[in-house]
């Protein structure tokens, strides 16, 4: 038996394909350590239901993601263990990853990224937050949403780009940079197109979006929400001038449902989802 067969159950899919195809989708449905809106437990399953219920053709990048083959391995199993989360979503992720596939995960809390980045060999990080989650800890908690960027940091090598923050203090921003982060704020983002392509290294990449870099006009339903984020199309704009780069996994993540009534928060992430999923596809293929 797999840790993927002992590990996850059958919930609602957006599989396309078999277990042949190139990229897997992963539901972690875990909330344990939110520190302000608890909820993003529910996001996987809300997304997943956008995601059969929006176009997901880009136009820009002249793909249709209902086309690609993905296959959705379901979610992983109920656990309130930080530790217990961890175990599972690490080796989840690891049998993908020798598999050769894509790994598509759709959180649950922020803190999902460290177990799945700790597999990572050879392929540098993106991180999209409103947020640096630098914190050494928070609440007492060593090892949670807030921290997960700094324990990663701390426990491997690997080059990390953060892009999209808009609330952090001085003392943070330096800490990134501390650390040996490549920070492109929102301002840079903004201001200038280029900016994220430059500070990218070269080789394969893993992208990790936290939902909550978006405007809360945009996505009022994630777990932090940090008014004068940013905007659909600046988000979706620094996505696709991606395209090209080798995708070696991905995530969404903090879409916190009891928090969207209306579900434009999982729509945009299912948005954000099928966009990663092409420039993946797109990377794969050439």
């Amino acid at each position: 038996m797999s840790y993927t067969d002992l590990y996850t159950n059958d919930s609602p899919k957006i599989s396309t394909g078999g277990k042949d195809s190139p990229i897997y989708v992963l539901g972690i449905p875990f909330d344990f350590t939110s520190s302000y809106r608890p909820g993003s437990r529910f996001g996987p399953d809300s997304v997943r239901q956008a995601y059969w219920n929006i176009e997901i053709v880009d136009r820009e990048l002249g793909v249709n993601a209902e086309n690609i083959p993905i296959f959705d391995l379901g979610n992983i199993s109920p656990v309130t263990s930080v530790d217990g989360m961890i175990d599972m979503v690490r080796k989840v992720s690891g049998e993908a990853f020798a598999q050769g596939k894509v790994l598509g995960s759709i959180g649950g809390e922020h803190l999902i990224t460290l177990p799945i980045a700790s597999n990572l060999k050879d392929a540098s990080i993106v991180v999209f937050d409103a947020h640096f989650d630098l914190r050494d800890e928070l609440y007492g908690l060593k090892v949670s949403h807030a921290t997960f960027f700094r324990r990663l940091l701390e426990s491997k090598q690997i080059k990390a780009v953060h892009a999209g923050a808009h609330a952090y203090l001085d003392d943070e921003l330096q800490s990134a940079r501390n650390l040996g982060v490549r920070v492109i704020t929102q301002e840079n983002l903004r201001n200038d197109r280029r900016s994220l392509l430059d500070a990218l290294p070269d080789g394969p990449l893993y992208i990790s979006v936290d939902t909550d870099v978006l405007d809360p006009s945009c996505a009022p339903g994630v777990g932090n929400p940090e008014p004068g984020g940013l905007a659909y199309s600046e988000l979706f704009d620094a996505l696709r001038s991606l395209k090209g780069r080798k995708i070696v996994g991905f995530d969404v993540n903090e879409v916190s449902p009891p928090y969207d009534p209306s579900g434009i928060t999982s729509i945009a992430a299912a948005k954000v989802f099928s966009i990663l999923v092409i420039l993946s596809w797109v990377g794969i293929n050439g």
